[in-house]
């Protein structure tokens, strides 16, 4: 068992959305986070907790560390809500709170790359153990990040290295095109942001480079080969995200 002070080591830089909407289960489990977590924000079911969702990256320019969720909530379940913040943010740190009469939904939830459920009644010393798990990679991909500002993790073994234009994979290089190159340069700039296409057609001709929309799409499709799964993403009608990768399971 999980010292407490164990667990609060990794989950107190941490913010998180809860979502349940039997009341008693809701407040009762947010009084346990609120111990552990700096920020705890709650929702009654799925269309609630995406307009929390939503409010949180417009007011703080982030989102959520971690959204735990039940499945059978009215409005919105939880599959669905799943479904919604994947394609908002497809990296999203996500918990299933799931009963064994929800088994149907389970094969749907690991297609969409949830790899962490809570089985109900929740036991909360189960509870606290996967939130630790949870809470260390999401803590590994920030301090990666913050101790070296060149240094892009996109999953546990992919880097890239800003100053020498390097994509590492296992501590080997990926052999990328000067084309690519300059990709990975301006979407690492603007890591888990989205970047239009605009703005990467405009970063091409700022470089003499001559690309057209339909050159960009192709350079894209070849260059997510070369990515961790879940990285890079398109964005319908905006443009592209590069983003770190929790497709790995814990």
């Amino acid at each position: 068992m999980l010292q407490t002070q164990t667990i609060y080591e990794e989950t107190k830089r941490l913010s998180v959305l809860f979502v349940e909407d039997d009341d008693p289960i809701r407040q009762r489990t947010a009084e346990i986070l609120e111990d552990y977590f700096y920020r705890v924000d709650t929702g009654i079911d799925g269309i609630d907790a995406l307009e929390k969702f939503n409010h949180y990256y417009v007011s703080k320019q982030k989102y959520y560390d971690l959204v735990i969720s039940d499945i059978q909530m009215p409005r919105m379940n939880g599959v669905e809500l799943t479904a919604e913040l994947y394609a908002i943010r497809p990296d999203q740190p996500i918990i299933i709170l799931s009963a064994h009469t929800e088994a149907e939904y389970l094969i749907t939830l690991l297609n969409y790359g949830v790899a962490q459920f809570i089985t109900k009644p929740i036991q909360y010393q189960e509870m606290l153990d996967t939130l630790h798990k949870v809470c260390k990679k999401i803590n590994m991909a920030i301090t990666v990040i913050q101790e070296n500002k060149h240094v892009i993790a996109l999953d546990e073994d992919t880097r890239w290295d800003n100053e020498k234009k390097k994509l590492t994979c296992g501590g080997s290089d990926v052999a990328l095109t000067k084309y690519e190159i300059h990709l990975m340069a301006l979407l690492t700039s603007k890591f888990e942001q989205v970047c239009s296409s605009e703005d990467i057609l405009h970063h091409f001709y700022l470089n003499n480079i001559d690309v057209s929309s339909d050159n960009l799409r192709g350079m894209m499709m070849r260059l997510r080969k070369k990515l961790p799964e879940n990285t890079l993403s398109s964005i319908y009608g905006l443009g592209y995200r590069l983003s770190y990768s929790h497709a790995k399971p814990l």
